[in-house]
């Protein structure tokens, strides 16, 4: 019997594998695709000091980056650059190889293309079924890690979030802008943004493309991704699909069961203001290990041992999700007139330095607070809500 099963072969699933593997425990770790790290699924932007706090390898980094421009829909932008956020840009698949390499290390096994077919949690323990095993595979505990998809958690009874968004993404070589762009617009993205995310592999410039909306995301990528094409005399052959995926927007119902804990976008833990999921899911996973690795040395792997989980991601990220939750609330409600109104106030009041003062890349309660006590922020916001 294994000590823990993971259900997962990304971030969260990976880090807590880690951890719990250098603790000492048996730990099997099964990814549903060939290779881990493939396909992508994010833009891979991290806040540069999670690499320090969380031992992650710096050789995963293509490129850095302190400043985004912001535009309007009319055209209008304005540029916020501080040096108080240093976001890095990783290659994904590299930072989740590395990730996997580490879990390894520690003595974790790892096995890919071996999508789990069925879990089933009794008293005595966990049983999951998976392709690639000749017969199902017993384990003490479980965490699901398996992303923004929720057959087991409903089967399982730990709910889904309340609300998602949808998101499309595409990596193309081509001489784009010199800065991250954040293009905002009922137009271009309802409810949402779209993006342009420079940075260099090797010589080659890259960029990588997105949007999130709350629908439609393929079709508003499709026409965001011509401006830009047009906007940069890109002429080369027609671009593949974007990948598409759903983000979820606030947590699920409960986050841990007998024997059983979710982390990262399996447990809905995810920036509610701009869908970024990778720090979330990073700190869920080694919380979650942090709860296993005593309850696993008790023996004591009962529901109620197992909530202590959900208590600690909810005082290190429960404001963060609340607060954001209801900015984004709010932000998403702007017409395309209070978008313009507030890029305009940034580029002439005092909004950028209040933002270079309070932001953090991983951490957006400071700015979002910040910019509700505003007074010309919520006048724009509230003619915005009310018009």
């Amino acid at each position: 019997m294994r000590d823990v099963v993971i259900v997962g072969g990304g971030p969260a699933g990976l880090i807590t594998a880690r951890q719990l593997a250098t603790g000492g425990h048996d730990v099997l770790v099964l990814e549903e695709h060939s290779h881990i790290g493939v396909p992508t699924h994010c833009t891979g932007l991290l806040g540069l000091d999670a690499f320090s706090e969380l031992d992650i390898p710096r050789d995963t980094i293509l490129d850095c980056t302190q400043a985004a421009r912001f535009i309007g829909p009319d055209g209008t932008s304005v540029k916020v650059e501080t040096d108080r956020v240093h976001a890095a840009i990783v290659d994904r698949a590299a930072f989740d190889q590395a990730l996997a390499n580490q879990s390894r290390a520690a003595g974790a096994e790892l096995r890919a293309a071996a999508r789990v077919r069925s879990i089933a949690v009794t008293e005595d323990g966990v049983t999951i079924s998976a392709d690639g095993t000749d017969e199902p595979i017993p384990a003490r505990a479980c965490v699901l890690a398996c992303g923004a998809n929720y057959r087991f958690n409903r089967q399982l009874g730990l709910g889904v979030p309340r609300a998602f968004v949808h998101s499309a993404q595409l990596e193309r070589a081509f001489d784009g802008p010199d800065e991250v762009e954040v293009h905002l617009g009922r137009t271009v993205a309802p409810r949402g943004f779209a993006w342009v995310v420079p940075f260099r592999r090797g010589v080659q410039r890259v960029q990588r493309l997105g949007l999130m909306a709350d629908a439609r995301a393929g079709a508003l990528f499709r026409a965001f991704a011509g401006r830009v094409r047009s906007r940069f005399g890109v002429s080369d052959d027609e671009w593949p699909d974007a990948r598409l995926k759903i983000l979820p927007l606030g947590p699920v119902s409960r986050t841990f069961g007998p024997r059983l804990l979710a982390v990262g976008d399996a447990a809905g833990l995810v920036k509610p203001t701009t869908g970024g999921g990778i720090y979330y899911s990073l700190i869920s996973g080694c919380l979650a290990a942090e709860t296993l690795d005593r309850a696993l040395r008790d023996d004591d792997l009962r529901e109620a041992r197992l909530r202590e989980y959900e208590t600690r991601w909810r005082e290190r990220l429960g404001a963060e999700i609340r607060i954001g939750l209801a900015f984004r609330m709010l932000a998403s409600r702007l017409n395309d007139r209070g978008i313009d109104a507030i890029v305009e106030l940034a580029r002439i009041d005092g909004i950028v330095p209040m933002l270079r003062q309070t932001a953090d890349f991983n951490w957006h309660r400071g700015s979002a607070l910040a910019l509700l006590r505003h007074a010309q922020f919520r006048r724009i916001l509230l003619s915005s809500l009310w018009g």
